[in-house]
């Protein structure tokens, strides 16, 4: 077990996607071996705002009238204090009966502007709240000072996005360079998302998109050669967001896939197309300063190559989930790679000839 903590193989965690990863020195980098990663397209929430009486009924209402936001922000103004108290609520933009009949989530911000009897400002402050499906918010503030004035009440639902919706951004390593690969888009779960895929250079430079090109009728496919850095990235958006800034407005779960062609997986180490135990074997002749074993592209052959092996064992392409556990080496794995590493530190002590 020494030599396995000694490589890294101890305490493995979950391999999950960071956010936020909206552009291009953001991005989820993927541990080599990783060649399907599993996220969603997110918008921000969809407001509907209304403010409450001194019964506590709902009063005015408005739906998209916030002047920041994404155009889908609600905002109020010249709302009356009444007895110096605020009130309002915040639900999803379909919930006119404010009893949290909605699915809109997301965090937002709420700007708040109180004015004096005379209607010059007289304070003014800010509330972030993250909204859930189902849930209605309720806000209520008061002072003696705001007895017979009135309020501005307006939401930003912008606050976790660069642009106005998701974009992610995903670094692929450990790839054998001049491989051939395809990348795709899918749609595990039936959602209907319509997704945008955009294949971007070491500098961040768009090399190629496409929009529906891929298997399904809104999959997005891209082919190519893995470039001598053996790394691609590749960024998801929403259909019509050519520029990957974030305006769409796809919403859903999604797969992106990648494929190597034949020889062309990490931890292929015979070049026969398949990783199988014969690269187990290969990579333990191979274990040291020698490349022959190397499939996270750092010129030598150790314990971080012999995971990517693990991953890529059988098909040599593993469906990893961005928030799913990578499985702890088999008892077998790690008897094959307590030898190797046995067989490689008593090869290191042996006198020269």
């Amino acid at each position: 077990m020494a030599c396995l903590a000694a490589v890294g193989l101890c305490g493995l965690g979950p391999v999950q996607a960071t956010e936020p990863n909206e552009n291009f020195a953001s991005a989820t980098i993927l541990e080599p071996g990783v060649l399907t990663v599993s996220d969603d397209l997110r918008q921000p929430p969809d407001t509907l705002l209304g403010s409450r009486d001194m019964f506590g009924d709902i009063e005015f209402v408005d739906d998209d009238g916030s002047p920041v936001g994404n155009g889908f922000a609600s905002g109020l103004a010249d709302v009356p204090t009444n007895s110096g108290t605020i009130r309002f609520a915040v639900t999803g933009t379909i919930d006119t009966g404010f009893d949290g009949s909605h699915g809109e989530a997301g965090t937002y911000e709420v700007f708040v502007q109180p004015y004096d009897l005379f209607g010059d400002p007289i304070d003014e402050f800010t509330v972030t709240q993250t909204m859930q499906a189902g849930v209605v918010d309720e806000f209520t503030f008061s002072d003696a000072n705001w007895i017979g004035g009135s309020y501005d009440v307006y939401i930003d639902n912008l606050v976790e996005f660069e642009g106005f919706a998701d974009v992610d951004f995903y670094t692929f390593t450990g790839l054998s360079a001049g491989a051939a690969f395809t990348a795709e888009t899918l749609d595990p779960s039936s959602s209907g998302v319509d997704s945008l895929l955009g294949w971007f250079s070491s500098s961040g430079l768009l090399l190629e998109s496409d929009d529906n090109g891929g298997s399904g009728a809104l999959n997005a496919l891209i082919s190519g050669v893995v470039p001598a850095n053996g790394q691609l990235t590749f960024a998801v958006t929403g259909t019509n967001d050519t520029t990957f800034a974030g305006d769409h407005l796809a919403r859903g779960a999604y797969d992106l896939k990648l494929t190597l062609g034949g020889g062309g997986f990490a931890a292929d180490f015979n070049n026969d197309g398949k990783v199988n135990a014969l690269d187990l074997s290969a990579w333990k002749s191979a274990v040291g300063m020698t490349a022959t074993g190397d499939a996270d592209g750092d010129g030598d052959s150790d314990g971080a190559d012999f995971l990517a092996w693990q991953r890529q064992f059988g098909s040599g392409v593993v469906s990893v989930g961005a928030v799913t556990a990578i499985p702890e080496p088999t008892t077998a794995v790690l008897i094959l790679f307590g030898g190797a590493c046995a067989t490689a530190i008593g090869r290191l002590r042996q006198p020269p000839a």
